[in-house]
């Protein structure tokens, strides 16, 4: 894993999207599946529900595509670069989108007084996650804008 970091970071990148893309059209669909045999009166909210998972899961998606870019970048040994930092701020944004979608579906949730309290507090700590990765992903774009600023100036004045 020392030789090539941006491979390992795009083998990352993939391996998060494959889990992604079986837990939204496999795992998902079986789980709600199963729970209509258990509440069929919920029936009506089998394909709202899937839909919005797939909408929780979107910004996921895309938030590992910045990650790919950003793994490119640093292929090309240019880790400090204002793309990156864009890229690293997208992220931030994608993940608090993440979290606020988390929120208001635990509250429809509460409000439909459909929710488990499995679920719910498996939402709410997928929220957390959420909001964790923003915040990393906000300073880390600080970060590197300040490092990308540093290299511009350093290169200048040589």
């Amino acid at each position: 894993m020392n030789g090539h970091p941006e491979r390992n970071m795009k083998l990352v990148a993939v391996a998060a999207a494959l889990i992604g893309v079986i837990v939204a059209f496999v795992l998902f669909p079986m789980l709600a599946s199963a729970m209509l045999a258990e509440y069929p009166e919920h029936r009506r909210w089998f394909w709202p529900g899937l839909i919005y998972v797939w909408i929780v899961l979107a910004p996921g998606f895309v938030g590992l595509w910045e990650f790919w870019k950003i793994s490119g970048q640093i292929a090309r040994d240019n880790s400090f670069s204002p793309e990156n930092a864009r890229s690293l701020s997208r992220i931030c944004a994608l993940a608090l989108t993440m979290a606020a979608l988390l929120a208001v579906g635990v509250a429809a949730l509460c409000i439909l007084r459909m929710g488990q309290p499995g679920l719910l507090i498996l939402m709410l700590g997928f929220g957390a996650a959420c909001v964790l990765v923003a915040m990393l992903a906000n300073a880390l774009a600080q970060l590197v804008r300040r490092a990308a600023a540093i290299q511009t100036e350093n290169d200048l004045t040589i």
